[in-house]
């Protein structure tokens, strides 16, 4: 026990307390309690090596000195405090050598505010809290942060880096930080350069046991956080994820002249004039354009409020123009797109870029602005004709001036009539020749809040981007509320139209990529996946599923600053996806993605279960609902368990043969640690699509809805029909085909009444084919491996 006032130096220090409290007594721990004043000078480490550290009360008080050269006191692994109080805490420094949890007691002027940490090593981490303005450390803050505490911070030190709780307490005054909720909260660190968020999560139940509220709580960052990267760290609001935040003008006005900044390169809160053309990334307060400014692929620029003068922004295809402020006023911008190579009569999703969508109309369809290859004025005509938008009863309506909002979306058609493509209109002419369109336009950008009007009629509407940046995909989810249903399709123009005359039926709708929550599916062998942005200037396709009038918003919330190079080209707790392809001998594509996600359920879920657009030509390869015969393009299950099953569908359109083959995956699906067979009830075969490549087969219905399955878990797998060392057979075209992992022996096929048809003998190799001249019947065929193993299996001579 302490009970006189004790100053240790750092030389007296260390041997005086080993020897009073460090030494176990007949097999027990020594107990510590410190009734009276003590103080750790410069250097000195106050060790605790077992037991309890208790605070005394009255006037007793533990201090370290915080110089560079700080005092600490220090526990051992499983050394823990008691009766930590506002009055008695650790005033200084607290160190931990441990791995498992503990509290430090740390606070300072009448305030305890104790941290948990919990270190990744034994190598020691210290903390102290420090009752002062966070900026004392470093005064910048990350343009992603909202705002810091002006009240109290921790100071970080030490070897380890350890994941940490901070607390809060009426005194902190959180509650006049936050904006909406306790998620807004977030602990931020000082990276040496500026204060910035740490991943984090308010704990429902605090560190003393009640419940987190703005006034008392505390919050645990997400993984370690290391001492060598954040040398304090305090409380901070986060700002709005689905905004960009609006930051106070620093008042310092930084020029470009032409060749350098005056008097520096600006930061994100000053305001910037352009007296001479510049080029480049820029992020800034406000901007007077008294040149132009030229942003090339990739470039970004964003500005936190708004645009003078009379210079022009002058935009490549992947540039991005992003304005924070809503109300801003907006620049005048020039902006190009290009397509992907376009035959005649394919068409594209278009929206204005510019708040007037009559300018923007007209030049689409001008020949100084829409051209082919780039070939501005070369031809007589815009490479676009035949316009189209949708109306109040969901038909396609020809475009005018005036009949698209800005938000809305319509489709160009690439002119037929007009080279350099060949011109003729012989069935077929128009198949193979390709070429990009070059799109240009100006006017004034749209900017802020966009009040969408959409047909009153539940139906398909295009919806567009209507901003100089991209648009999120998942936020525009989220904006659509419960009016649609939450898919979005992306037209890809992968197929030829079909015939002159102009009828929908000459499109195919497998050329819809498909997007939801989960993810995404291409429309093609090679097409992209849809990434999560919608372009500037595209458009893509919605359903509305609400058939009375709506306010549909569109807002810089849903802006991106990246994304711009996803104008849609053919060729973001979730345990996994995966994708599975089905391929046709005649060249039909369809690709299905398969999803486990905690916001998922074996019903249909909106915005996580998605179908196919209903006019598709080709064969298509979809999962089922169990109890429902609609096939989904994106379905999302549950969490993941290895006992699934997820029902498929086939639907045939064309007299071809199939594979289908793994794709790739995510999460879970990423590792060899889940397999993916493919269960051919027909057959009665397992598939291991990851290990064993394609499976082929035919199928004599149009529609099959319980031929095959999905299964992960080889013990739910009936008894032997498991295709053993990747082992399979199929017959075809008066050929029969096997191979396996192993060599083959022998195969013998017998018919269904067991009488043996077909012996092959002395294989010796992974590969088979040979002449299978039977009648069309279903056989078993039983293969002999090197080995002695067996493997038996069902197959259709079609």
């Amino acid at each position: 026990m302490i009970d006189k006032y004790k100053h240790f130096s750092a030389v007296k220090l260390l041997p005086l307390f080993y020897l009073f409290c460090a030494a176990p007594v007949s097999g027990l721990y020594a107990q510590v309690q410190n009734n009276a004043s003590l103080y750790i000078g410069e250097g000195a480490n106050m060790h605790v090596s077992q037991g309890t550290y208790n605070f005394g009360t009255g006037a007793a008080s533990t201090v370290t000195s915080r110089s560079t050269n700080y005092g600490v006191l220090s526990f051992a692994a499983a050394v823990s405090s008691a009766n930590a109080s506002n009055s008695h805490f650790i005033n200084g420094y607290f160190r931990y050598y441990g791995t498992d949890a503990v509290i430090a007691p740390v606070g300072s002027n009448a305030v305890l505010a104790p941290v948990r940490l919990v270190p990744a090593t034994t190598s020691g981490v210290d903390v102290a809290y420090v009752r002062n303005v966070p900026t004392e450390v470093g005064t910048s803050v990350s343009s992603y942060v909202n705002q810091i505490s002006a009240i109290e911070y921790w100071k970080l030190s030490g070897a380890s880096a350890a994941v940490i709780t901070l607390t809060w307490r009426a005194s902190s005054n959180i509650s006049s930080m936050l904006t909406t909720s306790l998620s807004d909260l977030t602990i931020v660190g000082y990276n040496g350069s500026e204060w910035v968020e740490i991943p984090s999560t308010f704990d429902t139940v605090a560190l003393d046991g009640s419940a987190s509220t703005p006034t008392a709580g505390s919050i645990t960052s997400t993984s370690a956080v290391s001492p060598g990267t954040y040398s304090a760290v305090t409380l901070g609001v986060k700002i709005d994820t689905s905004c960009f935040p609006i930051l106070a003008s620093s008042g310092n006005i930084k020029t470009w002249n032409g060749s350098s900044w005056s008097p520096s390169a600006p930061q994100a809160n000053d305001p910037v004039v352009i007296n001479a053309p510049f080029s480049g990334s820029l992020t800034c307060h406000s901007i007077t354009m008294n040149a132009n400014y030229t942003l090339a692929d990739g470039d970004v620029l964003d500005v936190v409020r708004g645009f003078t003068g009379n210079g022009t922004v002058i935009m490549s295809p992947e540039a991005s123009l992003l304005q924070r402020d809503g109300s801003a006023a907006p620049p005048k911008i020039q902006i190009s797109k290009i397509t992907n190579p376009m035959r005649r009569f394919d068409y594209v999703f278009l929206s204005s870029p510019i708040n007037d969508f009559a300018t923007f109309f007209g030049h689409i369809s001008s020949a100084s602005n829409a051209a082919v290859n780039g070939s501005y004025d070369t031809y007589p005509n815009s490479a676009f004709y035949n316009f189209f938008t949708d109306n109040n009863g969901t038909n396609s309506i020809p475009v005018t001036a005036s009949n698209v909002p800005i938000g809305r979306g319509l489709a160009a058609t690439v002119r037929y009539t007009q080279g350099p493509y060949n011109t003729s209109t012989a069935a077929g002419a128009w198949y193979t020749e390709k070429y990009p369109v070059h799109i240009k336009t100006e006017g004034t950008a749209n900017n802020g809040p966009i009040i969408v009007p959409v047909p009153d009629a539940a139906g398909w509407v295009r919806i567009g981007n209507p901003y100089p940046s991209p648009l999120n995909a998942v936020k525009l989810l989220d904006a659509m509320g419960g009016n649609f249903r939450k898919t979005i399709y992306f037209w890809t123009y992968n197929t030829p139209r079909q015939g002159l005359q102009n009828s929908a039926t000459n499109y195919n709708d497998a050329d819809y990529a498909v997007y939801n929550y989960s993810g995404g599916v291409a429309a093609c062998q090679g097409c992209q996946v849809p990434s999560g942005y919608i372009a500037t200037m595209q458009s893509v396709y919605v359903r509305k599923i609400n058939p009375s009038p709506i306010t549909f918003s569109l807002t810089n919330c849903i802006r991106n600053l990246s994304g711009n190079d996803n104008f849609f080209r053919n060729n973001e707790a979730q345990t996994g996806k995966f994708w599975l392809n089905l391929n046709g001998s005649s060249g039909s594509f369809s690709q299905v993605l398969i999803a486990y996600s905690s916001a998922g359920t074996t019903a249909y879920d909106n915005g996580y279960d998605s179908t196919r657009l209903g006019n598709v030509s080709t064969s298509e390869f979809n999962s089922l609902i169990e109890g429902s015969t609609t096939g989904y393009a994106i379905q999302t299950r549950p969490l993941f368990e290895p006992t699934d099953i997820v029902p498929l569908q086939v639907v045939k359109r064309a007299e071809e043969t199939f594979s289908v083959t793994y794709n790739d995956g995510d999460g879970v699906f990423a590792t060899d640690d889940v397999t993916i067979y493919l269960h051919d009830k027909l057959l009665g075969l397992y598939h291991n699509l990851k290990e064993n490549g394609p499976y082929t087969f035919a199928q004599a219905e149009n529609v099959n809805t319980d031929r095959f399955e999905v299964v992960y878990n080889a013990e739910v797998l009936s008894g032997n029909e498991f295709t053993a060392y990747g082992a399979f057979a199929y017959a075809k075209d008066h050929t029969f085909y096997a191979h396996a992992g192993l060599e083959m022996k022998q195969v013998e096929i017998f018919d269904l009444t067991g009488r043996l048809v077909q012996v092959y003998k002395d294989i010796n190799d992974m590969k088979l084919s040979r002449p299978f001249n039977h009648e069309q019947a279903v056989y078993l065929a039983k293969i002999t491996l090197i080995n002695g193993a067996v493997v038996k299996q069902k197959v259709i001579n079609y």
